[in-house]
């Protein structure tokens, strides 16, 4: 049998060409099959993936010499997995002298492939124990390696299969993300889930059409326009990139020079598809690729930056960035013949690349709600107590005011209660003023253990908390929260030595049953506390409802 002869046999259902092959470049495109199978020693024998320098003008012939086991009845196809391959023609002898042609390619509508599908594939008809030439006929606007894979017909139906189950795995969840963005925009209002949702899409349809799913289904009967697609969506993609990272580090803050470079860098990268409009496809295609290289390096300089700023989010920029931008670094070397062609890493890259959306929105949340917390916290500011966080003494009296107006209303139940830390000035006098704000602060996380979501609460005094407890009917449902209020005052603060305990006292009034006007019911609450010693063995009390008289009739007849 001679060298270099493709054995079709059940051993081996599914393989890549790695032996020698045998090519021509025809550079004028003139010669058809007739004076290509009539000349062999036009041939010369390279690697099966060897660089093929071709141009618009180039056409590639390729001798694959075949031969089907004796007693294999197996169906076989041949597949190139390169969607962006212009056109392909696969010729077998039908007869002495006649060829049968199958063609495929982003050149062609889909419906003028031999088989639809993400990329060419081609059915072979080898006859069984004699070896048979296959040639192939390739068009490409600039140089490539040809991947040569071989399957029998299930095998290769499993493969499909499995390809676009996993490829609609991946562009439902993208879509799914980018929804997502979009509905927290509805909610939230924020442009940087519009960018995120935009950026979401724009991956989604590089991924798609770098992968051959734009062809398959939007392009079908466009192939000119698939053929562009490849070189502008990407594009688009990583310039959008760019500008949704800079949105989402803020770099302005730190580094405003490099702010504004990078924003231009990106729509920059964006614009550089307008030279497909302007020179010869693989001028400008070498253009974009130089372009999208500096791009994706001035994110990566982003990413690093975010580091040297100490950004929380800078661990999830490098992950995001650094294996796509690896993988498109792998891509650029191919497409410039600088490294050898590996079909494999356009899976890779399209992964990595879409892993970077659910870690960017990661990001985006985490960065979103540190802002709305620090939005929060300005807006606060004049309501919220300094040390505590708790309400101020103005803005709780509006709290006590509005509670009092829907008890004369509704007869809700309402308990007003005054919490004093009895032995705070001890305290501070003793162990100095950070560890009476240390107890202060302790205190307030005690007091809230016993405070619903919808309880206001604020300090009145250095160390007197008011609290407003909603939904309390009686003094014993109150008399058990204080106990348990006082109760964990006992327990000695962590951290300190000497141990220190809190001392709790509780001045407590229930509002529907001694309804006291919002601006006496504190001062009684001050007053009660004064009357009860540090030592006392009832820390909590309540105030009691005012005695009233009895009014005088008047006589219902004047005497005269």
């Amino acid at each position: 049998m001679p060298a270099n002869t493709i054995v079709l046999g059940d051993g081996n259902p599914s393989f890549e060409v790695t032996t020698d092959i045998q090519t021509w470049l025809d550079t004028h495109s003139k010669a058809d099959i007739a004076l290509v199978s009539e000349f062999p020693q036009l041939f010369t024998t390279v690697p099966a993936l060897h660089r093929h320098s071709l141009t618009d003008r180039d056409t590639l012939w390729i001798k694959l010499r075949m031969v089907r086991a004796v007693g294999n009845k197996a169906s076989w196809t041949l597949n190139i997995p390169l969607p962006y391959l212009d056109a392909v023609t696969v010729f077998q002898r039908n007869g002495p002298d006649g060829w049968t042609e199958q063609t495929a390619g982003d050149h062609f509508a889909q419906s003028g492939w031999s088989k639809k599908g993400l990329y060419p594939e081609f059915e072979l008809h080898p006859p069984a124990g004699v070896p048979q030439d296959v040639y192939l006929r390739v068009r490409n606007y600039q140089h490539l390696s040809l991947p040569l894979r071989i399957a029998t017909a299930p095998t290769r139906e499993s493969q499909r299969l499995l390809e676009m189950a996993l490829q609609g795995l991946m562009l439902g969840t993208l879509l799914a993300l980018a929804m997502l963005s979009a509905v927290r925009y509805a909610e939230h209002g924020s442009w940087a889930d519009i960018l995120a949702s935009t950026y979401g899409l724009l991956v989604l349809m590089a991924v798609a059409q770098t992968n051959g799913v734009l062809n398959v289904f939007v392009w079908a009967q466009l192939p000119l326009w698939g053929n562009y697609a490849s070189s502008v969506i990407p594009m688009i993609a990583v310039g959008a990139g760019l500008l949704f990272i800079r949105n989402l580090y803020a770099l302005s803050t730190h580094y405003h020079r490099y702010d504004v470079f990078l924003g231009r860098t990106a729509w920059l990268t964006m614009a550089s598809v307008l030279s497909l409009a302007v020179v010869d496809r693989a001028s400008a295609d070498k253009f974009c690729t130089l372009a999208m290289t500096f791009a994706i390096t001035v994110g990566l300089a982003a990413t690093v930056l975010s580091w040297r700023g100490n950004s929380s989010i800078w661990r999830w920029l490098i992950l995001a960035y650094v294996p796509q931008y690896a993988g498109l670094m792998w891509l650029m070397a191919e497409s410039l013949g600088l490294a050898p062609t590996v079909w494999e890493m356009r899976y890779l890259t399209s992964v990595s690349a879409s892993l970077s959306v659910p870690i960017l929105l990661y990001a985006l949340s985490h960065v979103t709600h540190d802002r709305k917390e620090l939005e929060m916290r300005a807006n606060h500011l004049p309501t919220q107590d300094a040390l505590t966080g708790l309400l101020t003494p103005q803005a709780f009296h509006q709290q006590l005011e509005h509670a009092y107006e829907r008890i004369v209303s509704n007869r809700e139940p309402m308990a007003l209660v005054l919490v004093h830390v009895i032995n705070h000035e001890p305290i501070r006098q003793s162990l100095g003023d950070a560890v009476a704000e240390q107890c202060l602060l302790r205190a307030v996380v005690k007091l809230h253990r016993i405070l619903r979501d919808i309880d206001p609460a604020g300090r009145v005094d250095t160390a007197h908390f008011a609290i407003l407890l909603e939904g309390v009917p009686h003094r014993q449902a109150l008399t058990e929260r204080m106990v348990q209020l006082i109760a964990s005052g006992l327990i000695p603060l962590p951290g300190l030595t000497p141990p220190v305990t809190l001392q709790f006292q509780a001045a407590c009034v229930l509002l529907h049953e001694n309804p006291v006007a919002p601006e006496e019911a504190l001062g009684h609450l001050h007053a009660l506390l004064a009357t009860m010693s540090a030592h006392t063995r009832r820390p909590i009390r309540f105030l009691d409802a005012v005695p009233t008289q009895a009014a005088p009739l008047q006589d219902e007849v004047t005497p005269a």
